[in-house]
């Protein structure tokens, strides 16, 4: 939601998953056939997947904003985008979004908010890098 904001494109957005329900009905499944949010429907074209979604997005309606057409530069955003999915995603949604934020204190798993710490070097070395 925040780069269809950051693209100022019309958009509705309906609730689905969790409480809301509604990944197992079949017209949902014709848009993910996985039966998971995020899905994103753009005119007669459908894509699902976080990232599928922002590199959709930013080369349909952020071209020279938020897409580059040199090869060089998507590959570093690319690479980012892809290592915060499978490095960095893990740990923070673990110990420090599901297991620090949404878990009551009492209930906190200590272990996996402490093995997230390393994290913070990461987010440093993002900031600093071209």
């Amino acid at each position: 939601m925040w780069l269809i904001g950051e693209l100022d494109l019309a958009h509705q957005h309906i609730d689905a998953g969790g409480a809301f329900g509604g990944l197992d009905a079949p017209d949902f499944l014709a848009m993910n056939p996985h039966g998971r949010v995020p899905v994103i429907r753009d005119d007669a074209t459908t894509v699902w997947e976080s990232h599928a979604i922002l590199r959709y997005l930013a080369a349909r309606h952020g071209a020279g904003r938020f897409w580059s057409d040199d090869p060089v530069i998507r590959a570093r955003v690319d690479g980012w985008m892809d290592w915060s999915q499978t490095a960095l995603q893990p740990d923070f949604l673990g110990g420090v979004f599901w297991g620090f934020f949404r878990t009551p204190e009492g209930q906190r798993n200590r272990l996996a908010i402490e093995r997230a710490g390393p994290l913070r070097a990461a987010f440093r070395q993002a900031r600093t890098s071209p």
